[in-house]
């Protein structure tokens, strides 16, 4: 059984892959039939749900929540909208929004340092420069990774496309307001999800550039 276990989980691993899905038109309703993307708003729910299982040293307890990370979630209908907002109001925009057009879901992840300082408005800035803060706020940003990993991992085995994105214009101050997320949260990631239905040839795919780069030569066995 354990042996079992471990074999589905490095399975599960090594076949997650990093590819953008983009979607250049965002009047393409590329959908699926509405008691199949309620199926999937449940899975990709319970994935939020088991990714929080994710180890993390401190308790945040922000808003008496012990977790240093928080998920803001847009359904398709409402990625298609943040998709135009971008296109129209955000100067420079690049990418973001046909990744928005082109996904099923996209789950924005943000983390809660606890010691970075502020400005004149209250908006976090420059970090503490006491080592002791500085690594408790590591210790958050590790955590919320980890979550990230987890999640992408859930999505993976239950068969939907993810990308971790590192957001671009999503990450700004005027895109946070938009969206209603606090500005004492930070940005970690933007994890774009595509269901298995809408994985067709109708949008542009990049893989990621890195996965045939990788090797074990990180790994040392330290021999005192």
């Amino acid at each position: 059984m354990t042996e079992n276990l471990a074999e589905a989980v490095e399975a599960v691993i090594r076949r997650r892959k990093t590819e953008k899905v983009l979607c250049h038109d965002t009047d393409v309703h590329n959908s699926v039939p509405v008691e199949v993307a309620e199926q999937h708003k449940k899975t990709v729910l319970d994935s939020i749900k088991t990714a929080g299982w994710a180890p993390f040293h401190y308790p945040r307890n922000e808003d008496k929540i012990a977790e240093p990370w928080r998920a803001h979630i847009l359904w398709r209908d409402d990625a298609l909208k943040v998709a135009q907002y971008m296109r129209d109001e955000i100067d420079n925009v690049k990418g973001e929004p046909a990744l928005l057009a082109g996904c099923s879901a996209m789950v924005l992840v943000t983390w809660l340092p606890r010691y970075y300082g502020r400005d004149s408005q209250g908006v976090i800035c420059q970090p503490s420069q006491k080592q002791s803060e500085i690594d408790i706020d590591e210790e958050h940003l590790a955590g919320a990774s980890a979550m990230v990993q987890n999640l992408l991992l859930m999505l993976t085995a239950h068969g939907m496309g993810n990308y971790w994105s590192s957001g671009g214009k999503l990450r700004g101050q005027a895109m946070f307001e938009y969206l209603g997320i606090p500005s004492e949260e930070r940005f970690l990631a933007a994890v774009f999800i595509e269901y298995p239905e809408m994985m067709d040839d109708s949008k542009e795919r990049k893989p990621g550039k890195l996965r045939d780069k990788r090797s074990e030569r990180w790994i040392r066995q330290v021999s005192i």
